[in-house]
Order: structure tokens, then C-alpha cells, then sequence
């Protein structure tokens, strides 16, 4: 990858001292040029670079970014693009998520949140459908439910849990952690499925 392509999307101004990821820039701390820059390398012809470019743009809110990656998603292209670091899974979606929720964060900072949380739906709702069956996270979709009221993903995250509890050599602590989500929406349906699948809360280390 060329260093200038490098840059952008990794560079942090030499007056930042509050991260060191281009992720979690302030808007007022990233120039109109870069962003000029890296809505230009939407159209790369390396895929992986479009990725990227994509990701970074809708962690920051900009709408060019937001449709790009999602039209990666709508044409089956969102995988190996990011390994876990520790145990190399593929970790896409995960980073996918965590970009989607921090642009509903922006547009809600600009009255614009419920019709960001409608465009994101198909896509969250896709991506706890994957981790179904593949080992990434997505507790970072956790607090949108239980502060900011997203009620709509908790079938899926029911369905979710019903989909992983018996599986704990694949989801490890996902288990635990939506167990934990769920206990304080609806115990009932947790407490039945423990009891249907013979487990008990001191399996999943509560």
C-alpha cells in the first residue's frame, strides 16, 4: 500500500492528544481535504483498500462512507478483510459494527438519529446473524439496547443466544456476555432455555 494512501487512513495530527486511532478523530480535528481524499479511494481498485477508506469515513459520520461499505455488504464482500489479533478469526464484521453504531452516534448528534438507526437495521440485523455461527463479538451493540431503547435487535439477540449456548469452544465469552444483556430484558426467556438445554448460569462463569 502506498505511504500516502497509508497516511490517510492512519495519520493523526500532530495537535491530537486524546487517541492515537484515526477511528475516533473529532470531526473538527480532521481536514475537508482528507476527507476529499479518502471518498477518492472509494473508487480504488483494490478492494481492500476501498474497505478501509469506507470504514474510517463512516466511523466518522460521512454518508459517501456509510454507502460504500454497505454496498460491500450488500455484494458479499465484507470478510478477511481484519483477523482478530489474538486468536486470527476473522474480524470484519466486527469492526463493521462498531463503524455503523459510531455513525447513528453522529447523526444523532445531528437530529438525524432515527432515520440513521432505520438505514442501519438490515445491516445489524445481518451482522448478529452471522456471529450466529462465526466466533466475532458484537457486545458493541450492547449499550445502543439497553440505553438508547434499540428494542428491535432483541429477537435476534434471542435467537443469537439460542444459536451459540451450546457451542462454548467456538463463542467463548459471547455466551456470558448475552446472557448478561438478556437477564435484564427478559430473564424468563433465558432461565427457560438454560432449563431446556440442561445449563445453569455457573456454566457460563455468572
Amino acid at each position: 500500500m502506498e505511504q500516502k494512501i497509508i497516511d490517510l487512513l492512519c495519520e493523526i495530527p500532530d495537535n491530537v492528544d486524546y487517541t492515537d486511532v484515526a477511528e475516533d478523530l473529532d470531526l473538527e480535528d480532521i481536514p475537508e481535504i482528507r476527507i476529499k481524499q479518502l471518498r477518492e479511494l472509494l473508487t480504488n481498485s483494490d478492494v481492500y483498500i476501498q474497505f478501509q477508506a469506507a470504514k474510517l469515513l463512516t466511523f466518522w459520520g460521512d454518508d459517501y462512507g456509510f454507502k460504500a461499505l454497505t454496498s460491500l455488504f450488500d455484494n458479499n464482500k465484507l470478510s478477511s478483510f481484519v483477523d482478530h489479533r489474538l486468536y486470527g478469526y476473522d474480524d470484519t464484521l466486527q469492526h463493521v459494527l462498531r463503524a455503523l453504531i459510531r455513525y447513528w452516534a453522529d447523526k444523532y448528534d445531528q437530529g438525524l438519529g432515527e432515520a440513521a438507526r432505520e438505514k442501519l437495521f438490515p445491516y445489524i440485523a445481518r451482522i448478529i446473524e452471522a456471529a450466529n455461527t462465526k466466533p466475532f463479538v458484537i457486545d458493541s451493540l450492547f449499550r445502543l439496547i439497553t440505553e438508547e431503547n434499540f428494542e428491535e435487535y432483541i429477537p435476534f439477540l434471542k435467537e443469537h443466544l439460542v444459536a451459540i449456548i451450546e457451542h462454548p469452544e467456538i463463542h467463548r465469552w459471547k455466551i456470558h456476555d448475552v446472557i448478561e444483556l438478556l437477564l435484564k430484558i427478559d430473564p424468563d426467556f433465558v432461565n427457560e432455555l438454560l432449563l431446556k438445554k440442561g445449563k445453569t448460569l455457573q456454566d457460563f462463569n455468572f
